[in-house]
């Protein structure tokens, strides 16, 4: 009998056989029918109550292996988001989802990311000159070393967003939200934080005496960041 059940599992897995990982699961079930089938023999159930019992007991297979394609199709699409030392001049990547992308020294300059999720993803020695980030997911993205002179950012979410290095003159976040984001060593000469949120906020900088922060609002760890790099904060709101 317990041939007859490896045999009545396989036919379930006939259709399934290109999703990877579907072969585990085959195996996995027969055994555990198998133990299962014992059970009822030692419960005193003949061979074909025993059997009858053990099929029975098998749910729909057919919506954990399709959720398994589904995901590993996902993942597979993931790791093909290698977007690496690659010239994508004014490239359209407008409403995509790339979690933990790598855009590393690529020359992405004039792209469009507007509405992306862009998740973890990297960007280190890249060029993203006159590049558009408005309503972009940038939670967890790595900035390094990164040229973002005449980029534009605008309701983008920036939680625990990491800029490193970066150039960043002149740019204007006016009444965007921060939230654990790190500013370390970039170039802010002339950047706009008027009237924005800023909670935790971490800028590591040696001057910031030319940076805006016209009608900000932050909390106390981001305001003395800001006063220990000189920044002008008379008219910032603390909370």
């Amino acid at each position: 009998m317990t041939d007859n059940i490896k045999a009545h599992v396989e036919r379930i897995f006939a259709p399934y056989q290109n999703v990877k990982s579907a072969k585990e699961l085959e195996e996995e079930l027969t055994q555990n029918l198998r133990e299962k089938y014992n059970d009822y023999k030692q419960k005193g159930y003949s061979d074909e109550e025993a059997y009858q019992l053990t099929i029975d007991s098998i749910g729909d297979v057919s919506e954990l292996i399709e959720s398994i394609n589904l995901q590993q199709s996902a993942l597979e699409q993931a790791v093909r988001m290698n977007y690496s030392k690659q010239t994508l001049h004014d490239s359209d990547f407008r409403s995509v989802s790339v979690h933990d992308g790598n855009f590393n020294a690529s020359d992405l300059k004039g792209s469009d990311f507007s509405y992306s999720d862009l998740t973890n993803s990297t960007f280190k020695s890249s060029n993203l000159n006159k590049c558009i980030f408005e309503n972009v997911n940038l939670t967890e993205t790595f900035f390094k070393s990164v040229n973002l002179k005449g980029a534009s950012f605008k309701n983008c979410i920036y939680d625990r967003a990491h800029f490193k290095g970066c150039n960043l003159e002149g740019l204007v976040f006016d009444g965007e939200t921060f939230n654990q984001t790190i500013f370390e060593l970039c170039s802010l000469k002339k950047a706009s934080f008027r009237h924005t949120t800023l909670y935790n906020v971490q800028f590591r900088l040696t001057d910031a005496k030319k940076i805006d922060f016209d009608g900000a609002v932050m909390d106390k760890l981001t305001y003395n960041f800001l006063r220990g790099a000189r920044a002008d904060l008379s008219n910032v709101t603390l909370r």
